[in-house]
This record gives C-alpha cells, sequence and structure tokens, in this order.
C-alpha cells in the first residue's frame, strides 16, 4: 500500500503539550465561557496546534481553516459529533484535574491523569485525521473529474477556488457555476444559434426539441492521463494485495463490532461502512492494528497455561480496545466528513428536488471519481433543465418541459455484434437510427423485461442475447429536452397567435418566425 506523507509529524514532547494545553484552558476559563463554547475553542486551539502531526494535513491556509470549521462548527449538529463532544468532555475534565493535582506529590494518580490526557488527545487527532483523508480525497477526485471535462486548464481555476474558499457551500457553489452552469448557459446559445433544435408539431402542441448530445458535447470524453495524488494512490492500493485485503477486512468488521457508526435505532448499510473502512485503511495505524492483533493472538496461546496469562490478557485486550477505539475515531471523521459535504453540496446546488437529494447523495457518498463523473453528468441535466424552466418561467400555463431518456448502444459495438449471429432483421427489431447522431443506435424496448421478450420472439443464441443484454444495461441514454407548447393555450390568451408564439420563441433566443415558417410547422406533423 502506497505510504501517505507524515512529513513533521515529530513535535512537541507530550509534557509539552499537556502544559500548552493547560494554558489554553486556564486562558478560556478566565474569561468565563460557556461550557460549550469552551470545548469548541479547546477543539480549535489543539488542531491548530497538532496539526503537525497529522498526515496529509492541508498546506493551503482556507483548507486548513476548512478542517477545523467541520469538526467544531458545521458538524455540531450530527449525532456523530456526540463521539468527539464525549472524548473532548474527557480530555477537558482530565486537563483541569492535572491543573489541580501537578504540585502534589500522589505521583500515581497524576501519572494515571497523564495517560488519560494522552488517550483522548490520540483520539480526537485520529478523529481530525479521518476528517482530513475524506476531504482530500473527495477534492482529488472532483478535481480530477474536471480535468476529465475541461482539460488541463481546468486546474488553474480549480485550484483558485481551494485557495479562495473553504470545502463549504461557497465552494461548492463556484465550482458548479465554473465548470457546469456557465458551459450550460453557452450550450444553449450554440444550439440557437447553429440550429440544432428542432421544432414540429404533434396535434395541438408545438414541440422544441432540445438535443442533451449538443450539450455533453462541450465537455472532453477522452480521458486525459491524470497523475494520481498520494491519497488517492494509497486509497486505490486498499485490498489490491494479501496483506493489504486482510487489514481492510479486519478494520471493516472491527467497524461493525464496535458500532460506532451506529447513531439512533438505525442499522448502517454496509456498503457505507466499507467504503469509511477504506478511507480509514489509508492511515497506517490500521496496518499496525493488524499487526498488534496478530501478534497479541500469539502472545496470548504461547502464555495461555502459565499463572499470569490471566493478567497479561487483560493488559492485551486494554491495548487491542484502544486501537479499535482509534480506528472507530478515525472513520467518526470520515463519517463526519462525507455527510457534511453532501449537505454543503447541496445548500451549494441551492434548488433542487427530492429525487436531486437522493441521486446526489447517494454519488457523494460513493465519493469515488467514477460516481463523481456520473453526479457532474447528471447535474449538467438537472442544470440544463433549471435553465429551460427559467426561461419558460411566466408562462407555465402555456408551456411544459418534459425530459425524453431512451435507452441506446455505440453503432459501432451494435455492428460488432454480427460476429456472433446478428442480422439486418434483428436490428430492425431492437434498434431505430439515432436522427441526429448517427454513432449511437436507439433501443426500441424502455425495459429489461420488454427487451428480454423481444429476444425470446427472436429465438436469440445465449451468447448474443447477453452481449445485447449487457449493452442495454450499460446505461447510456439519449436524452432530450422537449418543450411542449399549447396552441389552445395561445390561441385561448391572444388572438395574435403568431406575435405570442415569437414572444415565447423569443424566450429561448430564438428569433422571430415568419408567417410562412411558422405555418409550415404548424402543418407539419410531429415526430
Amino acid at each position: 500500500m502506497s505510504e501517505v506523507s507524515t512529513d513533521g509529524a515529530q513535535g512537541p514532547d507530550k509534557n509539552q503539550r499537556i502544559d500548552f494545553y493547560l494554558k489554553v484552558l486556564v486562558r478560556l476559563k478566565e474569561r468565563s465561557t460557556l461550557r460549550e463554547v469552551l470545548e469548541r475553542e479547546v477543539f480549535f486551539e489543539f488542531i491548530k496546534y497538532n496539526n503537525n502531526r497529522i498526515n496529509e494535513f492541508p498546506l493551503l491556509e482556507k483548507q486548513q481553516s476548512g478542517i477545523i470549521a467541520l469538526l467544531c462548527h458545521r458538524s455540531t449538529d450530527l449525532p456523530a459529533h456526540e463521539f468527539i463532544k464525549k472524548i473532548l468532555s474527557e480530555f477537558i475534565l482530565m486537563i483541569g484535574r492535572f491543573s489541580k493535582l501537578q504540585d502534589g506529590k500522589d505521583k500515581d494518580a497524576l501519572d494515571n491523569i497523564r495517560s488519560r490526557i494522552i488517550n483522548a488527545e490520540t483520539l480526537l487527532i485520529k478523529t481530525v485525521q479521518g476528517v482530513v483523508y475524506a476531504s482530500c480525497l473527495i477534492s482529488d477526485n472532483f478535481e480530477e473529474v474536471t480535468l476529465r471535462h475541461h482539460g488541463e486548464s481546468a486546474l488553474k481555476k480549480y485550484n483558485a477556488l481551494l485557495e479562495q474558499y473553504e470545502l463549504d457551500k461557497n465552494f461548492w457553489q463556484a465550482l458548479i457555476d465554473q465548470f457546469i452552469t456557465q458551459e450550460v448557459e453557452s450550450s444553449l446559445t450554440e444550439i440557437i444559434t447553429d440550429e440544432r433544435y428542432s421544432l414540429t408539431r404533434d396535434k395541438s402542441y408545438l414541440i422544441l426539441r432540445f438535443p442533451f448530445d449538443d450539450v455533453s458535447k462541450r465537455f472532453k470524453t477522452d480521458i486525459p492521463a491524470i497523475d494520481k495524488t498520494r491519497i488517492q494512490t494509497a486509497f486505490e492500493q486498499i485490498g489490491e494485495d494479501e496483506k493489504s485485503a486482510e487489514v481492510l477486512k479486519m478494520t471493516y468488521n472491527s467497524l461493525h463490532e464496535s458500532g460506532v457508526l451506529i447513531h439512533g435505532d438505525e442499522p448502517i448499510n454496509n456498503m457505507i461502512v466499507e467504503r469509511i473502512a477504506r478511507i480509514v485503511c489509508i492511515d497506517p495505524a490500521t496496518s499496525k492494528f493488524k499487526e498488534d492483533f496478530d501478534n497479541a493472538m500469539a502472545a496470548m496461546r504461547e502464555t495461555a497455561y502459565s499463572a499470569e496469562s490471566a493478567e497479561q490478557e487483560a493488559e492485551l485486550a486494554r491495548r487491542m480496545q484502544f486501537a479499535q477505539d482509534q480506528i472507530g475515531a478515525c472513520a467518526i471523521g470520515v463519517s463526519l466528513t462525507l455527510d457534511i459535504v453532501a449537505r454543503e453540496f447541496l445548500l451549494g446546488l441551492k434548488t433542487y428536488t427530492q429525487r436531486d437529494e437522493k441521486v446526489l447523495s447517494t454519488y457523494l457518498h460513493k465519493f469515488g471519481v467514477d460516481a463523481l463523473d456520473e453526479l457532474f453528468i447528471y447535474l449538467t441535466e438537472v442544470k440544463f433543465s433549471s435553465l429551460l424552466k427559467q426561461k419558460m418561467q411566466g408562462e407555465e400555463s402555456k408551456m411544459q418541459l418534459r425530459v425524453l431518456k431512451r435507452r441506446r448502444a455505440p453503432a459501432k459495438q451494435v455492428q460488432a455484434l454480427h460476429e456472433i449471429g446478428m442480422t439486418r432483421i434483428r436490428m430492425s427489431r431492437l434498434w431505430l437510427k439515432d436522427s441526429t447522431n448517427e454513432n449511437w443506435l436507439i433501443f426500441k424496448q424502455n425495459t429489461a423485461k420488454e427487451l428480454i421478450s423481444e429476444m425470446q420472439l427472436l429465438v436469440l443464441e445465449k451468447e448474443l442475447a447477453t452481449a445485447i443484454l449487457k449493452l442495454f444495461e450499460k446505461g447510456d441514454f439519449k436524452v432530450e429536452f422537449l418543450i411542449f407548447i399549447s396552441l389552445q393555450a395561445v390561441a385561448k390568451a391572444t388572438k395574435d397567435i403568431r406575435g405570442k408564439l415569437n414572444d415565447l420563441f423569443m424566450r429561448f433566443g430564438i428569433g422571430n418566425q415568419s408567417d410562412e415558417q411558422i405555418a409550415k410547422k404548424l402543418s407539419g406533423s410531429g415526430r
């Protein structure tokens, strides 16, 4: 597994650190700080003081403050934050007791409190570590997605956003605006200018048809060679070899057994636990936990019949429990980050439906490059739809927006099926030619069930049927945005039908249509 950066891991010793914590606590108590504010301020100072002990802690000032803000402010209303609050309360309580006993003679009591301070400190650092790993991974993956679709020129813009904003709603709003919204607006202008739209009639409706291919073609489709960051490389190598797979399995089982990710009565999805475990495994501490566990098991087997075995086993159990607690703390940091990123992203998006919320949250919690790539395309569709709705605003009684999605397959891949039994007749039963894009063929069937029934009627060979079903399930769609203009509604509103239709067309940037042009459309038949 690739090692992440641990530069600057050496810092003040534990006595120096405790002295610093004492000074912070005294200063805050002198201000008669409320308990809730006290905890937040202590944690704030704690993170700033210990950032050199946290792997991959960001160098950019805005990203540093973003990590602190997430832990100290934005996540305090989430159930998972109770874990942090509990550890932080223990930490502050022990610091207070230490200040009272440090000049006394009870050395054993002082050593015990010092040990509890360091344990609480370790768990707090692991929580911060989880936030850092998850934040960096999500940011790096989003950067890769923007590079995929906008090329190297996007790198400078993306880095400028990281320098300007924390990873909060303002960052996501600026990212969505620069890399999606602006492109969507330009694409509509281009579609109108190049007359890539179509205007047809279906009974009492005029239909403006905008092909989404003309929006998405603005984004690059060839995936460039992109150098992975240390975090990305480490994450992708989790579970790739036998040793790493064993560490992942133990981490996953540890999180399940501890129940640290369960809040309330709702069970947590196993796939979510697995994703969180993968991020936690970036931390070298998980490999050490596996080694320590194996060594502890070996030691217990060797001393199983000795007189001191019970005491030794108890000590080993305490060590293993603390190691497991560290994994849990890191997982809490990861979990908080995924939840906050999803929430802040939606706040940055501003307007969205319940379906958008569900789809986008799923993509964000998956957080991988491919999942975020799908999010990018989905959000482009959402933004184009929103843009058309803005153009329709105030005239909804005369216009309706519908989105038509039909599954499709690359023409070249369909042609290749001739080698395993495809014929022209069979093709004609399964696909339509795409009149606007010769590179694709559109499935006639809307569902897998319909497709399977048709293939059974055609008595297709198993190999051919399987290949066709794979093309169907791959999930490529021809997407079109249809504006239905009700001629009846227009006629009811005004006697000047041509004038009103031109007003509606102008909303989308379409110039005035002559009587002859409109008459031709009105007398034509729709698709």
